[in-house]
């Protein structure tokens, strides 16, 4: 296991997270600080990095070495984005740091800062046709993500805290200020050719600003998840966030909910970038990615020094198995024999192979709750899956995948539309205990965990199902387990249910 610091010098601010990565390249997050400076704000103003702040990057990043090594950090990665880049004294500014704390700062190209953000987003969301859009203190990189390949990349010179300070927005503004802002940022879009040659299924967005529209939407929605990442946003709802900063002083903006006080002043230019963005393309949704360019370093250390699965989904369930010390050939088996029970019942359930990451999610993780405690675990097993963040799934999929989790135990488990509601409805209900009543049957046929049961033959008439059964052993255990499941069974599909050993 080995722990892996990384630290952002950007624009708006420097930030350290830190990960734990386990043998199979999985990982998650063990402490994340931030520290807001501004680097940006006097490059833009003189071309150089001030001495104030270049004492504070400093000091920041003594105190971050610090925590790495109370932590035992076993490597710090420092890399440094466009104020720096830009900066006339950018090379006065690296010898300092090296001087005074004795580290060494990696500054990214654009191109190099587009492609960690393209490899978060293709490491943490399926996607085929998208805009990836990053919009940093002091740059904004676009990048064409297409079938998991980047097709076209650029960063270009602006960002919230530059444009904010040279249209003159970050307090009360102006319909003319307003006015130069967007015709200045359609300008610098038109001139980007290969944005039209497509017509892109959503945007991604990526950055602090970002996740501050995704949470002002989440607010204004009650939305029941506070989960960031995957969060699907309708341009409208983008639209309306812009006109209601907009029209709003520093003071008033500073109040909205769901928007940090440290980022009030930087945010118009920041939504109005979006906006004008979306509108151009004629772009119907926006996804917020809760990763961006830390991750994509950390996903380039995973991939050059280990072996993760390639599928996103796969490698965050891996993750949680190690996590939790679950018992991975049952959990595995379980699944396999979910999977098969769902592939033979389609003809009574009717749900398509979209269904497949709910079950593959739910089935593999049924018993990670155990890791709080035995009893009731199923409860355990449900907040495990709503807090661990697993890339590849939809919020509705990580709801349902939880909920399809918790129905493993032959019990009165409810399912509640209230707590979810915007999110799941009757008919993902009743979808759920379609997936759970099998996942019920399939930990019954494994109750002994010796896999058993090698073959289920499935045989489908008026009024019954029967599963006949393939096994080398006795399975009067395993039978007896997995018919505790029939009157579910029978109330879910409305047919008996029979099992036998071939």
């Amino acid at each position: 296991m080995e722990k892996l610091g990384i630290i952002d010098i950007g624009s708006n601010s420097v930030r350290l997270v830190l990960s734990q990565i386990n043998e199979s390249g999985s990982f998650h997050i063990i402490d994340e600080i931030k520290e807001t400076i501004r680097l940006g704000e006097d490059v833009e103003i003189s071309g150089e990095l001030s001495e104030d702040k270049i004492q504070k990057t400093i000091k920041t990043l003594d105190s971050f070495k610090n925590i790495c090594e109370a932590l035992k950090v076993e490597k710090v990665i420092i890399v440094a984005t466009e104020a720096v880049r830009t900066a006339n004294n950018k090379e006065s500014f690296l010898n300092k740091v090296k001087e005074k704390v004795n580290v060494d700062i990696r500054v990214l190209s654009g191109e190099e800062e587009a492609d960690y953000d393209c490899m978060a987003v293709i490491n943490s969301i399926y996607t085929k046709n998208s805009l990836m859009m990053d919009i940093g203190g002091s740059s904004i990189e676009l990048a064409w993500i297409k079938d998991n390949i980047v097709k076209e990349r650029l960063s270009l010179p602006f960002g919230a805290v530059n444009l904010t300070r040279r249209f003159g927005v970050e307090d009360v503004v102006t319909p003319q200020n307003d006015d130069d802002l967007k015709r200045f940022l359609k300008n610098e879009f038109e001139k980007i050719s290969w944005l039209f040659q497509t017509k892109f299924d959503n945007l991604i967005g990526i950055g602090g600003s970002i996740r501050n529209i995704g949470k002002i939407d989440r607010k204004r929605k009650k939305y029941p998840l506070d989960i960031a990442h995957n969060y699907t946003m309708d341009s409208s709802a983008v639209h309306d966030i812009y006109h209601l900063v907009k029209s709003k002083s520093l003071k008033q903006r500073m109040k909205i909910e769901g928007l940090s006080s440290e980022r009030a002043d930087i945010f118009v230019a920041a939504v109005s970038s979006l906006n004008v963005i979306i509108d151009l393309l004629k772009i119907d949704n926006m996804v917020v990615s809760g990763k961006g360019l830390r991750e994509g370093v950390l996903y380039e250390h995973i991939k050059d020094n280990y072996k993760p699965k390639e599928d996103i989904l796969e490698s965050s369930i891996e993750g949680v198995l190690e996590s939790h010390y679950i018992n991975r050939d049952h959990a595995y088996n379980v699944y396999r024999l979910t999977d098969k029970l769902f592939d033979d019942l389609k003809s009574l359930h009717h749900l398509d192979d979209s269904f497949k990451n709910i079950l593959k999610t739910g089935a593999i993780l049924h018993d990670c709750g155990i890791s709080i405690r035995y009893y009731n675990h199923h409860k355990h097993s449900f907040y495990i899956l709503m807090n661990s963040h697993i890339n590849g799934l939809t919020h509705k999929e990580l709801v349902m995948s939880a909920y399809a989790s918790a129905y493993h135990r032959n019990n009165d488990f409810d399912i509640s539309i209230c707590q979810f509601s915007g999110i799941i409805n009757q008919l993902d209900v009743l979808n759920i205990k379609r997936i759970g009543v099998l996942l019920r049957i399939a930990e019954g046929l494994d109750r002994t965990m010796l896999k058993s049961v090698t073959n289920i033959n499935t045989v489908i008439e008026k009024d019954s199902v029967t599963l006949k059964l393939t096994s080398s052993r006795d399975i009067d255990l395993e039978i007896n387990e997995a018919l505790k499941a029939t009157d579910k069974f029978n109330q879910i599909y409305n047919k008996k249910l029979f099992i036998v050993k071939e």
